[in-house]
């Protein structure tokens, strides 16, 4: 039964991953923020306090992304709440407006 169950857990992380990537699965590099400062103000690493003061007055997590410096909401922020204003790689999916995370990686 035990063993049943392994392969039907392999068989569905490998299924997943596959439709992920053939959904168009991307990674973005940036910095977590909120979506209530501007792009360059959130960019950094020193923006923790500004980041939770803003968090705590209903602002969603966001991330600011290097290239263009564009704001771009996260549909599961909970992935990323021990990243708060950490410079990362988010990889996974645009899900309409807001990109949803399927990993997370310090830079």
């Amino acid at each position: 039964m035990k063993k049943a169950l392994l392969i039907c857990t392999l068989l569905c992380t490998f299924l997943m991953v596959r439709l992920v990537s053939a959904a168009g699965g991307q990674t973005l590099r940036g910095y977590v923020s909120c979506s209530k400062c501007e792009a360059s103000k959130g960019a950094g690493e020193g923006h923790l306090d500004c980041m939770q003061q803003c968090l705590a007055k209903g602002a969603e997590v966001a991330l600011i992304t290097d290239d263009d410096h564009q704001l771009i909401r996260l549909e599961n922020p909970n992935t990323v709440s021990a990243q708060h204003a950490h410079h990362v790689a988010l990889y996974g999916y645009m899900n309409g407006t807001a990109f949803h995370v399927i990993s997370v990686r310090i830079l």
